[in-house]
């Protein structure tokens, strides 16, 4: 009897147990189901509105702009041309004596170089003679000119007196003895005056051009004519007809009288200098550009357009 009711007694407790844990299992899940709703809730208020937004840029920080960028591109540099100012005198390049003068130097010609500096300033040294051969005075304005002019005479103070006198040579002013007013020999301050002087309103001299390559192509041509010619011997004469005869060049025609227009200098210079290049060149090999393009660095210019009138000169040198 005792044992029968132990057993029942068991029995109750462990479906009290098992209800107790269902009980449990179900109060879970409905507190699971009932926080669900209130974690959204929660999830949806940490969300800003459009009334906190609003609010939050109207506190007075400044709104961030992103700026656009753009690439630097580099403008194309204009080649200025330089202007000459129209003086009152005479342009170099019309004056024959200075053309000629000119000829006989190069850009690197101290006095070259140091007449463009007084002139014009720092320059291009492929445009000293085109600008110098232009210049006909300086055209300074009433408010510069005193200042301007000073400026000029440092510049020809500076050089020396050497220099004065290679400058005033090249450009051909008198400044010989008899010229001045006190029939002296000229220092250096009353050259400065003369040469300041034309500066302002350059003037040809006057004095005859000198040919000095025309006498002596006439000398050289009579004392040609007046010479006996040799008569060969006819063994030798036997022999050279004997050797097949070597075709001549066919020379241009006006050979003798081709003349190069270029500014600055003469055609017998030209001449001269092509012969030249021609003598220390291999003949077989040369061209006719080869020689214009030596003679383009010896005249600091470009010489395509005179072209003819230099293949009919290196013919002829050949």
């Amino acid at each position: 009897m005792d044992e029968e009711n132990t057993t029942a007694a068991a029995a109750d407790a462990a479906h009290d147990t098992a209800e107790q844990s269902n009980d449990e299992s179900t109060a879970a899940v409905q507190e699971n189901a009932d926080s669900a709703p209130a974690d959204e809730t929660a999830s949806g208020a940490d969300a800003p509105t459009d009334d906190a937004k609003d609010k939050a840029a109207s506190s007075g920080r400044p709104k961030r702009v992103r700026k656009t960028t753009t690439n630097y591109v580099p403008e194309e540099e204009m080649k200025k041309e330089m202007i000459i100012p129209d003086g009152k005198g005479e342009k170099l390049g019309e004056m024959p004596n200075v053309v000629n003068k000119f000829g006989d130097v190069t850009w690197s010609t101290p006095c070259l170089k140091s007449l463009y500096y007084i002139v014009f300033g720092v320059g291009k040294k492929a445009e000293f003679k085109k600008h110098l051969l232009q210049f006909n005075g300086f055209n300074f304005s009433e408010e510069k000119e005193e200042a301007e002019l000073d400026k000029v005479t440092q510049k020809i103070h500076k050089l020396k007196l050497d220099q004065l006198k290679e400058i005033m040579d090249l450009c051909d002013i008198d400044r010989s003895m008899d010229s001045f007013e006190e029939k002296k020999n000229p220092d250096k301050d009353m050259l400065s005056t003369r040469f300041l002087e034309w500066l302002q309103e350059p003037k040809a001299s006057g004095k005859k051009l000198k040919k000095a390559s025309a006498k002596r192509k006439s000398s050289s041509s009579a004392a040609a004519a007046k010479a006996p010619k040799k008569k060969s011997p006819p063994k030798k004469a036997k022999k050279e007809a004997s050797k097949p005869k070597k075709k001549k060049q066919t020379a241009t025609p006006a050979d003798e009288d081709e003349e190069v227009n270029i500014p600055g200098v003469s055609t017998d210079k030209i001449r001269s200098k092509i012969q030249s290049i021609v003598a220390n060149a291999d003949k077989d090999s040369v061209t006719v550009k080869d020689v214009r393009k030596k003679l383009e660095d010896w005249l600091d210019m470009d010489l395509l357009e005179y072209k003819n009138s230099i293949r009919a000169l290196v013919m002829d040198a050949m």
